[in-house]
């Protein structure tokens, strides 16, 4: 995280080997902003995502951890351990808000001006992975992901998961910052979109 430009505000040990890192975003985020921002960066760096709401408080240090299966081998419940403390915002955090809000705006717009689409079933729909490892791609990985994403689409998938799926599958820093590395998904996922949609004379 801290390499990203994530640098948590305060992490803490939960139990022996597991943590939860807080963001201090510089502002005081809605619900709905915070939520998205919650699973964007659960989804980018391995988070839980059932925390991954605005309601989901933290364990404090100093207390002890309940949870049955993180009892100690003694039977004891262990303390969460406060394992660092700055308070400082990352330094990312004014462009990753801005961009999360400005999709979050453009998926509620287009969400109310789309028709909807009939959806086919999901079952075969190809892992992401998959593609990008098959040969005939050649290692060319943005071959692949449209070449994916026109899979996806064909099988229902909406324009905000494939999109999700393109930005969590690998990493796109090669593409730029933050807001570039969106840009490109988000793009492949609407061409992908639009080009399966059935044609209306």
């Amino acid at each position: 995280m801290e390499a990203s430009g994530f640098e948590p505000a305060v992490v803490v040990e939960t139990s022996p080997h597991n943590f939860q890192a807080w963001l201090n975003h510089g502002r005081v985020l809605d619900r709905e902003l915070s939520t998205r921002i919650a699973k964007e960066l659960a989804a980018r760096f391995g988070g839980d995502p059932s925390s991954a709401d605005w309601r989901h408080f933290g364990r404090l240090a100093g207390f002890t951890n309940q949870k049955p299966r993180r009892r100690l081998e003694n039977g004891l419940a262990p303390f969460v351990r406060l394992k660092k403390s700055t308070g400082l915002i990352y330094r990312s955090a004014r462009e990753f808000v801005k961009a999360i809000a400005e999709s979050a705006s453009r998926s509620t717009e287009e969400t109310q001006h789309r028709p909807q689409r009939p959806t086919s079933p999901r079952s075969d729909l190809r892992p992401l992975a998959d593609v990008h490892a098959d040969p005939r791609y050649g290692g060319d990985l943005h071959r692949a992901d449209m070449a994916w994403a026109l899979h996806a689409a064909s099988r229902g998938l909406s324009e905000e998961e494939i999109e999700a799926e393109i930005l969590h599958a690998r990493d796109l820093s090669k593409k730029g910052a933050i807001r570039r590395q969106m840009e490109y998904a988000r793009r492949t996922a609407a061409k992908a979109v639009t080009r399966t949609q059935p044609l209306h004379p």
